[in-house]
């Protein structure tokens, strides 16, 4: 007499597979050069996705005009979003040029154009030495700008 097998389970079904983790972040999205640790550095967060800083002026600084400081380079988990357009065209602060500037940084008119600075001391620098500073690849407002008379 033969025997018939044992009724084979049912196989479970696959455990819902989550999407895939963005690389950590590395670098402050404020001060580029500065590296964060997603353990000790200061913290905030934009639409789910935290961000982390490498100090508290840079907290200040992301907060009062995130826009200018949410890079998907920087910060990975931004990738896929929709970002806010940024306020200004220049990226970088033309004496700290490794330091993202905004609209609501310290500025100066230079050529008749807008120039923005990571702070006053840096400000100050430039307008002391505009011509070792003014570098239109760092400035790209310069390209619209009135030469000096």
């Amino acid at each position: 007499m033969a025997q018939t097998p044992p009724p084979q389970k049912p196989t479970p079904p696959a455990p819902p597979s989550e999407p895939p983790q963005s690389p950590p972040q590395k670098y402050c999205p404020v001060m580029t050069s500065e590296e964060v640790d997603p353990e000790t550095s200061p913290r905030v967060m934009y639409e789910g996705v935290p961000i982390y800083l490498c100090c508290d002026q840079c907290v200040s600084k992301f907060r009062r005009d995130p826009a200018a400081y949410l890079d998907s380079e920087i910060v990975p988990a931004l990738r896929g979003k929709k970002l806010p357009p940024r306020g200004l065209e220049q990226v970088y602060c033309p004496v700290l040029r490794d330091r993202k500037v905004s609209a609501k940084d310290p500025f100066t008119i230079y050529q008749g154009v807008k120039v923005y600075f990571y702070n006053d001391l840096a400000r100050q620098r430039f307008e002391k030495e505009p011509q070792r500073y003014a570098d239109p690849a760092i400035l790209p407002q310069l390209k619209k700008a009135k030469p000096p008379s």
